[in-house]
């Protein structure tokens, strides 16, 4: 008979044995707090794990000299000698019980606590006999397919230490505000001293309790030999934390770029941020604050130019918890000018322009159609680089006119502008003087590229981001624009928008690049919002006490130096009268000689190009009620001698140099083109309607 029991139960354990499974990547894995570290592996930011709980797994070389051994001596003393279950505890724990008529002793293991935190309570498993008997056989399993050092890394990464607290790490920065791999032998034994119970013997609320539990751990590894006397000692000295310390939760809205470019759950970010740049940035921008109204706030970044990697990032100098969340740096809105230099690389790289070229900062058009300076003043002739440099807007459509702006807007989008989705006929000349939508993060991005020689990366936030550059630009002409721009060690161009919504900055060098937006987050005005006045001298503060400007990158072999004609811009010719120095490209810069002192003399105007000003190709005209015709004035420029118009093929009459003509237009679409005396033409297409047609298809009549 007894031999039949013992048969039976033999059958019965080896059936429980292989109806028991254990899934090592269930136990392996740990979906902790996302935590972030920045490039140099400083932790700046933990959010709550998916169960709430504040857990920060971390390998077991970090964990420090002490936590380890104090855990293994405390909790399983045999731990790297059985197999998953002690049998020697386990024997003694059964005599015990039955000596006493009570369980008084479990016998686990830190394998077995590991399979319970990890399995039994995730199904929710009563804590019964047969749960405990599952849990034993599922330890040894799992020591099948885990090595001690990985069992004894999770059961530390998942082991409670009160309220929402789990693993080590966590334990260790919120009772004593410092890693796992700091902390003192009197700290270990406190922590691996709650893991019997750690609701009891939390220090913040069970100060008592805490303190005993503590000096018995002292003591077991004092009698272990674990601790020396004076080692032991010291650790009964020690204090225990009277506050918990919070978990840091910097740089908010960096974070959040993370996490929209990496929605899946990760515990560890490693990412492009630098604390202490962040740091710096912060202080200097929220001290800013104070020169602008209490609903104006500012946004601002810094990249490493190198790499393309996003190092810095405040997304709302008002940024506070519970209120002002708004990234205002991620928003789309005018760029004002700081598409400007975009514009004048585009024609800079086609040869058409250089630093000292001239061109004519003159109305260009009519009707209430022409772009106006900033100042509402024009000054005529005057070289390319005072038009950037001053940001001068008629300067700026004529450049992009000349360049072509439909290459315009695919070379703004290969700089990362994702926000200009429309047509360059959408657009037309307000693309260039901010009549679209753009980002902070954009601007830093384009910027960066333009800084670094025209190879573009979207920027990293990542570590571990491997962005394949893309060259987009030419170096040479990214130098040109720069000197353009430049700043003693820095480039700097500002921007404001329409109705003073938005002040910009972007300044770089040859290792960062920053932008700075100033403005309100629903796109209120304030007449203050200017660029150069708001913006520009927080970017330059950012370059010099925060970076400390290293200078622009080194000029490339092929932008020379050329002399040119002091008055026109162009290689001189002997009749000049004065010349001066610029930077060109070799074998990209037009080399068309000076005309306005050669023998051959052409006009400044025919070198900038012979085109119609008014009317504006596409333009379309509304005649008054039902007359059906309209009185259109017509204007060219860039001619030689007179100019001959004509209205659908047909010749209407002659200009001359200074005198605008006028010509009846009749309903419908027409064709008008112009010729001067050396040959050049240009024509544009316009269309006329008749209010009276569109009010007859209405309900008011």
């Amino acid at each position: 008979m007894k031999k039949l029991s013992a048969l039976i139960a033999i059958i019965l354990l080896a059936l429980l044995w292989h109806s028991v499974r254990v899934n090592p990547e269930t136990v392996r894995t740990v979906k902790g707090s996302a935590s972030f570290y920045d490039r140099n592996g400083i932790l700046f930011h933990v959010r709550l794990s998916p169960k709430s709980e504040w857990q920060i797994p971390i390998p077991l070389n970090d964990m420090g000299k002490w936590l380890p051994v104090v855990a293994v001596n405390a909790e399983d003393g045999r731990f790297y000698r059985h197999m998953g279950i002690d049998v020697l505890s386990l024997m003694r724990a059964i005599l015990q019980d039955i000596t006493r008529g009570e369980i008084v002793s479990g016998a686990s293991t830190i394998t077995s606590q590991l399979i319970r935190m990890k399995v039994s309570e995730t199904e929710g498993r009563k804590r019964t006999f047969s749960t405990k008997v599952r849990e034993f056989i599922m330890a040894v399993k799992i020591e099948r397919f885990m090595n001690k050092d990985e069992i004894l890394e999770c059961y530390l990464n998942t082991a409670p230490f009160g309220g929402n607290i789990r693993g080590v790490e966590a334990a260790s920065l919120i009772y004593f505000g410092k890693k796992a791999s700091q902390i003192s032998p009197g700290e270990a034994c406190m922590l691996i001293g709650m893991l019997k119970g750690p609701a009891l013997f939390r220090p913040d609320k069970y100060p008592l309790k805490a303190l005993k539990r503590r000096n018995e751990i002292i003591s077991l590894m004092e009698r272990k030999k674990v601790f020396d006397t004076n080692t032991a000692k010291r650790a009964r000295l020690e204090e225990l934390p009277r506050r918990k310390f919070r978990l840091p939760s910097r740089a908010y809205h960096f974070t959040e770029l993370v996490l929209s470019r990496n929605p899946e759950h990760k515990e560890r970010f490693d990412t492009t941020l630098d604390l202490e740049i962040q740091t710096k940035l912060e202080g200097l921008v929220r001290g800013t604050l104070e020169g602008v109204p209490e609903n104006m706030t500012y946004s601002a970044g810094i990249t490493d130019t190198v790499t393309g990697s996003l190092i810095a990032w405040l997304g709302n100098a008002r940024f506070s918890y519970g209120d002002n969340w708004v990234d205002c740096g991620i928003s789309a809105r005018s760029p004002g000018s700081t598409l400007k230099p975009f514009a004048y690389l585009l024609g800079v790289e086609q040869g058409i322009i250089s630093p000292q070229g001239m061109i004519q900062d003159t109305p260009y058009s009519f009707l209430g159609r022409a772009p106006r300076n900033f100042d509402l003043m024009y000054r005529g002739k005057v070289s390319i680089r005072t038009a950037l440099a001053e940001s001068l807007n008629v300067p700026a459509v004529r450049v992009m006119r000349r360049a072509g702006s439909e290459r315009l807007l695919t070379l703004l989008r290969e700089f990362g502008f994702h926000h200009i989705t429309n047509t360059s006929e959408h657009y037309g000349d307000a693309l260039i003087l901010g009549g679209c939508e753009v980002t902070l993060l954009e601007e830093l991005e384009a910027y960066t590229a333009l800084s670094n020689g025209g190879v573009h990366r979207k920027l990293k936030v990542l570590s571990e981001d491997n962005q394949v550059p893309d060259i987009i630009a030419s170096e040479s002409g990214c130098w040109i624009i720069g000197d353009i721009l430049r700043r003693g060690n820095f480039a700097l161009k500002t921007g404001t928008s329409y109705g003073f919504r938005d002040a910009w900055a972007c300044a770089w060098n040859k290792d960062y690049a920053v932008g700075v937006w100033c403005g309100n987050e629903a796109g209120n005005s304030w007449d203050g919002l200017i660029g150069a006045q708001v913006s520009a001298p927080l970017a330059e503060e950012i370059m010099i006490r925060i970076l400390k400007a290293a200078g622009m990158p080194q000029r490339p072999e092929n932008v020379k130096r050329r002399k040119v004609c002091e008055i026109s811009g162009l290689p001189p010719v002997a009749l000049c009268p004065s010349t001066k120095t610029e930077w060109y490209i070799e074998g990209v810069t037009h080399t068309t000689p000076c005309g306005l002192h050669g023998a051959k003399a052409v006009t400044a105007e025919e070198v900038s190009g012979f085109r119609i000003l008014s009317p504006v190709d596409g333009a379309k005209y509304y005649s008054a009620l039902y007359d059906g015709l309209c009185r259109i004035p017509l204007k060219a420029e860039g001619y030689t001698g007179k100019v001959a118009w004509y209205v659908d093929g047909e010749y209407i009459g002659m200009s001359v140099k200074g005198n605008v003509m006028h010509c009846d237009i009749h309903e419908g679409e027409h064709l008008i083109s112009a010729s001067d005396e050396k040959g050049h033409t240009s024509r544009v297409k316009i269309e006329l309607y008749t209010p009276a047609k569109s009010l007859s298809n209405t309900n008011l009549f």
